[in-house]
């Protein structure tokens, strides 16, 4: 139960240590309503025992550890709740007594926090440990939040901050949309007691926004405005989502960001300018008054969508020294910017590489240089789950054989820290048919080994985009409970310590950087139980699913009376994803191979490069490998001898089952929208349109597969009326797209529109969405059944691969030659953003 206050609440006389109160005002209520005013309601009281008149009000005490701008947003946002300004004032001058349901926050170091929270109390605990405590302050309530600042490059008191931000939850606050804090309609004081502390299990818990994706602040992140990068007032607007998302950042347990440097020859002069520097400088400056660390990833050769590299012309042909050379020039220019860690890629890209030995030169150099030049400045490299490649010479710890080249960096510098790294929502123990992997239980193999000898800092994902989840839109909670299941299991391996795999088994890692890339469909809650995930995995849940629960619930308490519906309904939602997209089961069974069997390839979106991807398969074609799960494709089906799973005995009742069991679940997300207070509307009906947007997906591959499958033997009019059902999907997804666009957190053209941008995507992350790409083309190849793999492409390969460049412009030219539309087939993007329905789309039957 909480006390509310009222928008009435919060005179308060600055600087003096005994306040006298005016009497009360009619539109604060009459006498008769005291028990129904909130703290901080004028009120007349009588004397208290000291003989003083109790101060009324609502009163915020900071420490001299808490910067001005997290003071200055805290301010903010009691104000929100409270409607009008609340007093900041100092240490010594809070009121000796508080009338009742009056409130007083003191946050960080002072004479207030001391008098109760005693520094004894402090000293014991691990770094960024919090403490929040109340106590009684007359008849009003004092609450104090404290903790201990960073074990790594501490900026200010992050303690404090996480225990300030906490207790803001405990007054109704939440933070879930990294950009979007939700403020309740009146401040609720607890009515009972708390004496509450945390500490976090691992050091380095950070968030990496994955700017090669054209996200929500991948141009501020750039150093662009809104209008490019000449744009300095629109960076400078910009600037207050930077500060929300630091918040989210203290308040969901994270102690840094990392983003990906980007680059490309149409905007080279900006991307070396000493005006991005000093716009980087900015962002790194702010993230350190929120006392939050800043990192880069700041690739060596890797060269994929418009990436940054420390050797611009790729390197591996020329003189080493001098590569190094350069490497040490590269740094120098990225540290004007002040970061506190600089991460690097291994190979030339996810698919390829230059000899072992160079790598693993280039590599050492980074720790080495940094150690010398930058002290306390880290570094770690990406270790991605590609397969095929191998670094002959370099034997792999556990087998003795070659080792993947992509964990070359066993071999590195122990002072380079290692990053291993898994895509999309698959967990560890579960099958995982991409990226050429069957799952990825060797990472964790390689997490084990490298433990304790290294930095190792674990490295999921809670959105890959790139056609699989958020781009569709599916609504994919599935990545939170394998986020937080991941973690649980590693801390059990650090814990147990008897799987005798290597000689650190057993030993700690360091840390979680979490991939993400996007917020908006309901993505915001992977980030935020991945977050909280690192700070403490559930460590007494006695079943993952209790894990879940009990993560849902903590941060669902912004949903009230409904809260429990919630975390019910997400996680059943759970259960259905984990049973028909990673496991393929349908009523309990599971298909005799996962491979072209799971829910997952069916639901997730198909672009030209997936297409090309698996007609690649068995090629020496490296740099096509697939990056999804395989699926019996709707142009396939029209092939009798097309070598994959039945369609009637396998195929069909997966997506039957999909249909039916999304199908409900969106409905009952729906009939929860009345149950949710009006205040934490926009979060839920964020989950329940991507519900039922995932149910509408459904629908529609199942009416597009039953259609092509009726080709052989099924009456046309049966045919043309599951085609009508998968149409009917389509226009209804339409129409909850439209609507949805309204209730972005930032500009829907910024993230929606076909427009350029920094990366080498011609369009926002939201692009496909706005004009539902992947449904129409999936439309298109069941009605159409184009045999060309090109079909409706939309990205210029090049471009993605190797960056901007003389390559790029041929591929253009040659775009243009070889098509006579503006589609250009599969060498170059549209000249134009295509819309749909187009001609040859809705034209048959």
């Amino acid at each position: 139960m909480r006390t509310r206050l009222s928008a009435c609440s919060g005179l308060a006389l600055a600087g003096l240590l005994v306040l006298a109160l005016a009497p009360a005002s009619a539109a604060c209520g009459s006498d008769s309503d005291a028990n129904a005013r909130g703290p901080g309601t004028e009120q007349q009281t009588g004397p208290g025992a000291d003989g003083t008149t109790p101060a009324s009000g609502v009163f915020l005490v900071y420490g001299d550890d808490v910067d001005a701008a997290v003071r200055a947003r805290i301010t903010s946002l009691v104000g929100s709740a409270l409607g009008r300004a609340p007093q900041e004032i100092a240490a010594d001058a809070l009121p000796i007594s508080l009338a009742a349901d009056s409130l007083a926050l003191a946050i960080g170091n002072s004479s207030v926090a001391r008098s109760v929270i005693p520094a004894s109390d402090l000293g014991s605990l691990p770094a960024e440990s919090y403490v929040l405590r109340s106590a009684k302050r007359g008849d009003g309530m004092l609450l104090v939040a404290d903790g201990v600042p960073a074990k790594i490059r501490p900026h200010g008191n992050l303690g404090a901050l996480h225990g300030a931000y906490a207790l803001l939850e405990e007054l109704g606050f939440a933070f879930l949309h990294p950009l979007a804090p939700t403020v309740p309609p009146t401040l609720g004081i607890p009515s009972k007691a708390i004496d509450r502390r945390e500490s976090p299990r691992w050091d380095e818990r950070i968030i990496h926004l994955h700017t090669q994706h054209p996200l929500e602040l991948t141009e501020m992140l750039q150093g662009w405005g809104s209008a490019g990068p000449d744009d300095a007032a629109g960076f400078e607007a910009m600037l207050p989502e930077w500060d929300r998302f630091l918040e989210w950042c203290i308040a969901n347990g994270e102690n840094a960001v990392e983003w990906f440097l980007l680059t490309a020859k149409s905007w080279a002069a900006f991307a070396d300018s000493d005006v991005r520097l000093e716009r980087l400088a900015k962002l790194v400056e702010r993230a350190h008054a929120f006392g939050i660390q800043a990192g880069i990833d700041a690739p060596i050769a890797f060269a994929q969508q418009h990436s940054y590299r420390m050797l611009p012309n790729g390197g591996g042909d020329g003189d080493v020294n001098e590569e190094l050379a350069q490497i040490d020039k590269s740094i120098d220019w990225l540290m004007r910017a002040h970061w506190d860690f600089v991460n690097i890629e291994a190979g030339t890209s996810e698919f390829t590489h230059p000899a072992p030995e160079r790598m693993l030169a280039w590599m050492n150099e980074v720790p080495k240089y940094l150690d010398a030049h930058y002290s306390g400045t880290t570094s770690a490299i990406k270790v991605h789950c590609s397969q095929g490649q191998v670094a002959d010479g370099y034997p792999d710890p556990i087998t003795g054989k070659p080792i993947n080249f992509n964990m070359l960096p066993h071999h590195a510098d122990p002072r380079l820290g290692v990053l291993p790294h898994t895509v999309q929502h698959y967990g560890l123990t579960d099958p995982a048919p991409t990226y050429g992997n069957t799952d990825f239980g060797y990472m964790r193999d390689f997490i084990r080994a490298e433990a304790g000898s290294r930095r190792v800092i674990w490295y999921p994902e809670s959105a890959y985009w790139v056609s699989f989840d958020i781009d569709v839109p599916l609504f994919l909670p599935l990545y939170a409970d394998r986020r937080l299941s991941d973690l649980r299991l590693i801390a059990a391996d650090e814990d147990a310590g008897k799987l005798g795999l290597g000689p650190n088994a057993g030993k700690h890692i360091d840390g979680q950087l979490v991939f993400s890339s996007g917020w908006e469909w309901g993505y915001w809650l992977n980030d935020v139980v991945a977050a909280r995930a690192a700070w403490q995995p559930e460590p007494n849940a006695a079943s993952q699913e209790a894990a879940l629960r009990s993560a849902l619930g903590a941060r669902f308490r912004v949903f009230g009376a409904a809260q429990n519906d919630v975390v019910d309904f997400v996680v059943d939602v759970v259960k259905a994803e984990q049973e028909l997209l990673i496991e393929g089961r349908v009523n309990g069974n599971p298909p005799k191979t996962i491979a072209m069997r799971n829910g997952q390839a069916y639901l997730q979106g198909w672009e030209t490069w997936d297409d090309v991807a698996k007609l690649a398969q068995g090629t020496p074609a490296k740099a096509f490998a697939m990056t999804q799960p395989d699926k019996l494709g709707l142009v396939d089906m029209r092939n009798p001898l097309h070598g994959g799973p039945g369609y009637s005995a396998e195929v069909g009742p997966l997506l039957a089952a999909m249909e039916t069991r999304f199908g409900a679940l969106a409905d009952r997300g729906d009939a929860l929208r009345a149950k949710i207070p009006a205040h934490a509307r926009d979060l839920y009906d964020d989950l329940a349109d991507a519900m039922r947007m995932t149910a509408l997906r459904a629908k529609q591959v199942h009416g597009l597969y039953d259609y092509v499958d009726g080709y052989w033997d099924t009456p046309d009019a049966t045919r043309r009326a599951r085609l009508t059902e998968a149409r009917h999907a389509l226009d209804t997804a339409q129409t909850i797209v439209t609507e949805r666009e309204k209730r972005y957190r930032v500009p829907a053209d910024r993230i929606a529109a076909w427009r350029d941008n920094p990366t080498a995507y011609e369009y926002g992350y939201l692009w496909s969405v706005r004009r539902l790409f992947y449904w129409w083309r999936d439309e298109g190849k069941a009605v159409d059944h184009p045999t060309f793999p090109c079909y409706l492409n939309v990205i210029n390969p090049v471009d993605v691969a190797f960056g901007e460049g003389m390559g790029t412009d041929a591929a253009r030219l040659f775009g243009d030659l070889l098509s006579s539309d503006d589609q250009r087939g599969c060498l170059a993007e549209p000249t134009s953003e295509p819309t749909f329905p187009q001609d040859g789309l809705r034209t048959r039957p």
